[in-house]
């Protein structure tokens, strides 16, 4: 992850929950809680930010949150307090993640590939940390199959990028696929411009 995204992270903080408020309560928050309602057992979810997911997971998840930057991981842990649920807050690199092969249940992750700097590293190390027979769970915007809006994605790119590091003209979906990870579903479309996919190692 490059510096200039880990200072747009470090900075935003607190306020992050603030700007993103008005679109998790009209329509993304549905999507969290039916997408995350499929994690087991030991959860790792990478680039967890403030903790917004901790509350859409089942209560015998065991999660650990990692994030490169220190702010996010500060909140998410004062939100896991909050509502009293065991969490475990790691600062690390999303394309090296700190832990042993297979050592998690189920990998999630929630408009985040978007901004890292080598996705189809990342999610192959995701694939990597993630049990046979477990899952990745991944809630995406990516790059619309419809010309007009993939035109307009690929045109605001430059500016998503300077401002939070988001890149919305990645085809995800083929980058999971050449990660290593077999598509099990993909639970629903948003004139394909969001998509809640899940994949097996």
């Amino acid at each position: 992850m490059s510096q200039d995204v880990r200072e747009i992270y470090d900075d935003l903080g607190q306020k992050y929950d603030v700007w993103t408020s008005l679109p998790d309560r009209l329509f993304l928050n549905r999507w969290r809680r039916e997408l995350l309602a499929k994690a087991r057992g030991e959860v790792l979810e990478v680039a967890v930010g403030t903790g917004k997911n901790l509350p859409f997971y089942p209560e015998a998840c065991r999660v650990t949150g990692l994030d490169f930057s220190r702010a996010m991981l500060d909140e998410a842990s004062r939100r896991a307090q909050a509502m009293r649920r065991p969490f475990e807050a790691r600062e690390g690199d999303v394309t090296a993640l700190p832990f042993a092969d297979a050592s998690f249940d189920t990998v999630t992750s929630t408009f985040a590939v978007c901004t890292f700097t080598e996705p189809l590293a990342a999610l192959r190390e995701m694939r990597r940390v993630c049990r046979p027979g477990g899952a990745v769970l991944l809630l995406e915007h990516v790059l619309p199959r419809d010309r007009p809006l993939a035109w307009l994605a690929r045109s605001m790119a430059p500016h998503t990028r300077k401002a939070v590091g988001c890149n919305p003209d990645r085809d995800t979906l083929a980058l999971v696929r050449e990660a290593g990870l077999h598509v099990d579903s993909v639970l629903g479309r948003a004139r394909d411009i969001l998509l809640a996919v899940v994949a097996r190692p």
